[in-house]
């Protein structure tokens, strides 16, 4: 009960600290509040005594914008990565949490960009538009397209390859280890403990080249780095 009452606290600090500052974002040509991103999830870290181990944050150059591919554990994983990177991040949402009073009109004046899975002409627009947006930020996806129960890295979809192709960014790959533990599927609790997070040398996206061996390349280092060091 102690733990979700957390979760539910950190939910609202964050719509309040959001919905305050976004004025000021605006007016000052988002320079205010640039990272608020990775201060909101910093912040539910610490609240809910969830510990980052990093590695490899020296592989990031903070003027960058990239793609940044992981693998998927645990709904807990964009707060994971957002705060355990040193560029400010943007997500695709799914569509329903538009829906969602004041939460999903703040991921939109935010740059987040919704997403209907089932609809492919609605996809290819979402895409032009997070390439619009990398002109600002990283973007975050995660290519296996759902979350892994047992923790191992399902087979990489391609879609979201091409938003470093038509972008012109670099893609950073980044690993998540035992995020699954800290919020396990179907329950909104968040538990404490410690994550690891290895984050690669970027991929340099050579023109021709394509999208599935992309794809194949990045889903070996990453799902070799997590075969080596997966606690079953």
């Amino acid at each position: 009960m102690v733990r979700f009452a957390l979760t539910l606290l950190w939910f609202i600090m964050a719509l309040f600290y959001a919905a305050f500052l976004y004025p000021f974002y605006v007016l000052s040509g988002r320079k205010i509040g640039k990272n608020i991103g990775r201060n909101i999830f910093t912040m539910g870290l610490w609240l809910n005594k969830v510990k980052l181990d990093v590695e490899g944050r020296e592989n990031i150059d903070p003027g960058e914008k990239y793609l940044v591919v992981s693998n998927h554990q645990s709904v807990f994983d964009i707060p994971i990565v957002c705060s355990a990177l040193t560029v400010e991040v943007r997500i695709f949402a799914k569509k329903e949490l538009a829906k969602v009073p004041l939460f999903g009109q703040l991921l939109y004046l935010y740059d987040f960009v919704f997403v209907d899975r089932k609809n492919k002409r609605e996809a290819v627009r979402n895409l032009k538009k997070a390439s619009e947006i990398m002109k600002r930020y990283s973007f975050l996806v995660f290519p296996e397209g759902t979350r892994s129960v047992d923790g191992k890295v399902q087979p990489f979809k391609t879609g979201a390859v091409s938003l470093a192709q038509d972008s012109n960014v670099m893609i950073l790959p980044v690993a998540i280890l035992d995020s699954r533990k800290i919020m396990e599927k179907g329950r909104l609790k968040i538990n404490p403990g410690t994550v690891k997070v290895k984050i690669f040398e970027p991929v340099k996206v050579s023109p021709g080249e394509k999208r599935k061996e992309i794809a194949e390349k990045l889903h070996a280092v990453i799902s070799q780095y997590i075969e080596k060091n997966l606690e079953t």
